[in-house]
């Protein structure tokens, strides 16, 4: 099987291992108080021996493998899957809220997931105003822990990386962040994302293409995105880009990998985009590639190919492979569709951006 041939195997799977959350922002899409998962009595996590069973059938072509959730720290079978995709040959990287580096720090170095994207807010009183007292020094003594286990060991993995969303809460405190709490030689990434929304306008047009096209009725996690673009008002755009660029600066000059979205740091930029006005961003394209090589299975088990608006199932592993998935003919009909063109609501996420 080639990668190159995209009907026969993903390039990259994105697993949600789990929907729970131990720390939940106000502004989060998923927990916030108009978040996809708020109010949810019950939730989904998946099934260890159909997490294996994946990897397992996706390990002759070596795709990259991502976890994202819930913190994927809580998922009672991590280390088992760590431990698969690693002896398989494949590429790991997830996302992590830093507070249970400490306790598995030794654990992580010796399962030697390739990337880890420690996820803060802002300083100390910023990060832990949204996410919980005593949060951002847990994820300090966190990573101190592990940069120590790393060079105890000889170690180079995990690399480590560092993750801000932009919000109306923490622009003004991003060069703060990185230049003053940070120690940016421990890192070999930072990316800096500006908040992806969405308007009421979009999703309704979305709602109805998914309707007609696909027979998708419910668009709750689009949905979730939704703010007016007047939230956004207070935000100095000049002020933002410049404190991104100075970040960059200091990334380039100590050999770290900065990753922006949008890709473009202009304050011009980032202004069309707060305030919606899609048509004008500088990265605008025609289509996005990421439904042709990339995978995503959700804690339920529905498989979709965006990380970002996962409201259009092509299967679940409850039920196919993920390779019968890949293969099948509601991929097909996916990809036909967007062929040359965009879902209505797709410029309104943030990682289309970035090139």
């Amino acid at each position: 099987m080639k990668l190159s041939d995209t009907l026969t195997a993903p390039s990259l799977v994105v697993i949600q291992l789990l929907e729970q959350c131990n720390l939940r922002c106000s502004m989060c899409y998923e927990w916030g108080e108009t978040g996809a998962y708020h109010g949810k009595e019950k939730l989904a996590a998946l099934e260890l021996p159909i997490v294996l069973r994946t990897v397992e059938e996706c390990l002759p072509t070596k795709p990259a493998f991502e976890f994202f959730g819930g913190e994927p720290l809580l998922y009672a079978g991590i280390w088992d899957v760590i431990r698969h995709i690693r002896k398989g040959g494949c590429e790991l990287a997830f996302s992590t809220n830093g507070t249970f580096l400490e306790e598995h720090a030794e654990r992580l170095v010796d399962t030697a997931p390739t990337r880890l994207w420690i996820s803060l807010d802002g300083p100390q009183a910023i990060n832990d105003a949204q996410r919980g007292r005593g949060v951002f020094q847990r994820a300090i003594r966190g990573l101190d822990r592990l940069h120590e286990a790393r060079r105890a060991r000889g170690s180079a993995f995990p690399q480590l990386g560092i993750t801000c969303v932009v919000t109306l809460a923490n622009y003004q405190h991003l060069e703060e962040l990185f230049l003053n709490c940070l120690d940016i030689s421990m890192f070999s990434f930072v990316s800096i994302e500006l908040q992806s929304y969405a308007t009421a306008e979009q999703v309704q047009k979305y709602a109805e293409v998914l309707s007609a096209e696909f027979n998708v009725m419910s668009t709750s996690c689009a949905q979730a995105y939704v703010r007016d673009p007047s939230v956004f008002g207070g935000i100095d755009f000049e002020n933002l880009t410049e404190q991104m660029r100075k970040v960059s600066k200091v990334c380039a000059e100590n050999g770290v990998l900065f990753y922006s979205q949008p890709k473009t740091l202009e304050a011009h930029n980032i202004r069309n985009y707060f305030t919606a006005n899609w048509e004008a961003m500088v990265d605008r394209r025609s289509r996005c590639g990421v439904p042709w090589i990339a995978a995503e299975i959700s804690a339920q088990g529905d498989v979709t190919t965006c990380h970002t608006f996962y409201d259009l199932p092509i299967g679940n592993i409850y039920e196919q492979s993920l390779l019968e998935i890949w293969r099948g003919a509601r991929l097909k009909r996916l990809q036909s569709y967007l062929r040359g063109r965009l879902f209505p609501i797709c410029t309104a996420c943030c990682r289309y951006y970035n090139g």
